[in-house]
């Protein structure tokens, strides 16, 4: 039996990024969109990083919710 793989459409980092900082909340759908965007580049840029570690920030301290 295959296991079913679900395709993404590709979305820069930073438009995912500042929809779940917007929305201040993040969907299953927003993390699995945010990650494969992340992990398909080589590296970041620095306004990537600082999106990264706003979201993290905002989920740490209760400012984006996990819906």
């Amino acid at each position: 039996m295959k296991s079913a793989q679900v395709c993404f459409p590709k979305f820069p980092v930073q438009q995912i990024a500042h929809r779940i900082i917007d929305m201040r909340q993040i969907s299953w759908i927003d993390q699995q969109l945010f990650m494969s965007a992340l992990l398909s580049k080589q590296s970041l840029s620095m306004e990537e990083e600082h999106l990264v570690e706003r979201i993290y920030e905002g989920l740490h301290r209760g400012w984006i919710r996990v819906v």
